[in-house]
């Protein structure tokens, strides 16, 4: 009973640290998409959110692997394969989303546009922005087999090393 509880509030605890990741990852992908949509939007010189995005991407798939090796025994071939999904799987809902809003702000300009009496359209952003961010999502993936590729190696030569002769 007591190793039923300590693997639930494991997987919880690694949940809750999934979600302290990725609350700011959607905050600023979401902010970017928000202001590349924006006409007038103030452009400030020294602050490009779409680096900022493609920067904490990548550290927060470096983080999130080392703590999963940091967590317990070291990765399987098994635990690796899961490993990889998880995080694959987090990186296309975040680029879903992102895409998702941005073609909700798309059909809401094409929908104020249409009403009648618009007297200041709104301007429709070309889909171009996303190509930023679709490419630090491919970054990122290539990033997790790059990683994954590297510890199967190493397991291999641990396995082999071990072997008697």
């Amino acid at each position: 009973m007591a190793a039923i509880k300590v693997v639930e509030s494991g997987a919880r605890a690694a949940s809750a640290r999934g979600l302290v990741y990725a609350l700011p990852l959607y905050a600023i992908g979401i902010a970017g998409v928000l202001r590349d949509s924006w006409p007038g939007a103030p452009h400030l010189p020294g602050i490009n959110l779409h680096a900022i995005f493609g920067v904490m991407l990548w550290l927060i798939v470096l983080a999130q692997y080392r703590d999963a090796n940091l967590a317990g025994a070291p990765l399987r071939a098994a635990g690796l394969r899961e490993l990889c999904r998880r995080l694959s799987g987090r990186i296309y809902l975040l680029l879903y989303v992102l895409f998702g809003i941005s073609l909700l702000l798309r059909m809401e300009a094409v929908f104020w546009n249409s009403g009648p009496g618009a007297s200041h359209p709104a301007i429709l952003t070309s889909p171009e922005n996303l190509r930023d961010y679709l490419a630090y999502g491919v970054f990122a993936l290539l990033t997790i087999r790059v990683l994954a590729a590297v510890q199967c190696q190493a397991l291999k030569r641990v396995v082999a090393s071990q072997e008697p002769v």
